[in-house]
């Protein structure tokens, strides 16, 4: 028995994912390592870190967009429902460590130096703006991924595998 090969749209699937997949790893791992030494009890520290996170937001984004976009072209639903769960659990973290950095530019507000204290702040809002529009997006995308998937076969899948009894 030979396996068919696929085509057109079909073979681009797996090459896809996998580039959406190094789309989100590739940014997750620099900023993993711009980080060390994790020190989460240093005020300065936490700021710094989520500050710099903000800057890498976009393209983790831009590959769950597109696992998305190749689950639901690919009838993947089960895939495409475990995505939009996964995201819309990083979308609730995402929202806690947004509430935490907030409190956090609050406490260091009163300890910069009047001198820099426009660049801090010209840093924390564009910080803020970029976490808000990420847990904003995320948010979205999985609560759309969510309702388009479906846990059972698509309809025309479910009408070929009907067993026939009788007649």
């Amino acid at each position: 028995m030979t396996q068919k090969r696929p085509e057109g749209a079909e073979a681009l699937t797996v090459p896809l994912y996998f580039v959406a997949f190094l789309l989100v790893a590739t940014p997750v791992m620099d900023f993993a390592t711009s980080i060390v030494p994790v020190r989460v009890d240093d005020i300065e520290w936490r700021f710094a870190s989520v500050g710099l996170l903000s800057g890498f937001l976009l393209t983790p984004l831009l590959g769950i967009i597109l696992a998305m976009a190749v689950a639901n072209v690919a009838v993947h639903w089960r895939f495409q429902r475990v995505m939009a769960l996964l995201n819309l659990t990083v979308t609730a973290v995402f929202g806690i460590l947004l509430i935490l950095f907030l409190l956090d530019i609050f406490q260091l507000k009163n300890a910069v130096q009047p001198d820099a204290a426009e660049a801090f702040s010209s840093a924390a809002t564009k910080a803020v703006i970029k976490h808000v529009s990420f847990v904003i997006a995320l948010g979205v995308l999985g609560w759309s991924g969510f309702r388009m998937s479906r846990w059972t076969l698509p309809e025309p899948r479910r009408q070929q595998s009907a067993v026939i009894v009788g007649g």
